[in-house]
């Protein structure tokens, strides 16, 4: 058998799972490449953590290069453009071909959809993270607003996530009396993707600890100074601390490539996770797969993690003539309350009529669970 090329663009969660797992199935004469202008990737939902000193960047992160030792062909390059016509891809360090195509580059930003944005703070990547931590630092007093611009964005819990893990930090430091707290989202709940009974817990639990909730309220504008947002439904509020959510939108290599669907995102076969083009995937965050309720599957590492292994599967299957997966979307998140609990949304986000979801409330163990799941994913093992 004639070896066949599989290209994987993106090393995050479903990068890397479609990359391993063909690895796994094939041999050598077959070869598996990652592309990614990255050397390290990073764990996002760890951020929230991180921007309260619970976590160090080099203990959420994964080096790319150590994939060699599984057989991964890993090209630190930028990827300029895909031919799908002619099956290959153009980077800076010049042209590759491909029998398969993993598209995996996850979403992009749009710092500008929501003018003055870029003079608050964000935890969504690791520049904004490390910014907001050092603000963090020193912050004693005053009205702090997380803000949610636009959905889909990934890792849906993360903002009430941070909500609570900063409550919990600013009682630690014994300056929770002293600061006003805010979140707002423009969905009709928190968390409305996993259905209402979540919405309700994360409600009761943010206000609980005196976290105002708005809903059907998101970020429009930020003052140029970063300390007034104005919202969708009216509202503008000073503040002492914004952060916010960025926009976020598929990748422009992607619309370049005629890869997008009427979502704005890459449209898939729910079941196979395959584009509309022969031998091209696309996976995790950069796609989109319609659940029974109309809405899309949750942007979350771990559903990206799980369709890079069913397409990983897929290909090699292809390759040896056997049977396919299909796609489950069984999956779950985990929501920190702080740093020393945890609680867990999952379920069949792909079941019929609606997704079969649950919360599980936070524990000790929860948080455990969460931190077991971290050394999993530096090891390779999501």
């Amino acid at each position: 058998m004639a070896g066949k090329k599989i290209a994987v663009v993106g090393g995050g969660f479903g990068g890397v799972a479609a990359a391993r797992t063909a690895r796994a199935m094939l041999g050598l004469e077959h070869d598996v490449l990652l592309i990614d202008r990255n050397k390290r990737t990073y764990l996002c939902g760890s951020f929230p953590l991180l921007i309260i000193g619970e976590r160090e960047a080099s203990k959420v992160s994964r080096s790319l290069g150590s994939l060699a030792k599984r057989g991964v062909r890993h090209v630190q390059t930028e990827v300029e453009a895909i031919d799908t016509d002619a099956r290959t891809v153009r980077s800076s360090e010049g042209t590759l071909d491909y029998d398969f195509l993993v598209l995996a580059p996850g979403a992009a930003y749009d710092w500008d959809a929501v003018p003055g944005a870029s003079e608050a703070y964000s935890f969504y990547d690791l520049a904004s993270a490390r910014r907001l931590r050092r603000k963090l630092a020193t912050f004693r007093k005053g009205r702090v607003l997380i803000a949610i611009s636009s959905v889909p964005y990934k890792c849906p819990p993360a903002p009430f996530e941070a909500a609570m893990t900063l409550e919990w930090d600013f009682q630690r430091r014994g300056v929770r009396s002293d600061i006003d707290m805010h979140v707002f989202t423009p969905e009709p709940m928190p968390l409305a993707v996993a259905g209402p009974d979540a919405g309700a817990r994360l409600t009761r639990d943010m206000e609980r600890r005196g976290i105002q909730v708005h809903t059907g309220a998101g970020v429009t504008e930020v003052a140029t100074d970063g300390r007034q947002a104005a919202f969708s439904d009216g509202q503008s509020l000073d503040a002492d601390l914004v952060i916010t959510i960025p926009t976020h939108r598929a990748p422009e290599l992607m619309e370049e490539a005629g890869l997008l669907g009427p979502s704005g995102w890459v449209h898939v076969t729910p079941e196979t996770l395959e584009a509309d083009r022969p031998g091209i995937y696309a996976i995790g965050d950069v796609n989109n797969v319609p659940m029974a309720n109309g809405r899309g599957l949750p942007k979350a590492g771990v559903f990206a993690s799980s369709e890079g292994e069913t397409v990983g599967h897929n290909i090699a299957a292809a390759i040896l003539g056997e049977e396919p997966r299909r796609f489950s979307g069984v999956g779950h998140c985990f929501v920190a309350y702080g740093g020393t609990k945890g609680g867990m949304i999952r379920g069949e986000f792909l079941a019929g009529g609606k997704p079969n979801v649950t919360f599980q409330p936070p524990s000790a163990r929860g948080y455990r669970a969460k931190e077991r799941f971290e050394r999993d994913w530096r090891r390779f093992r999501v």
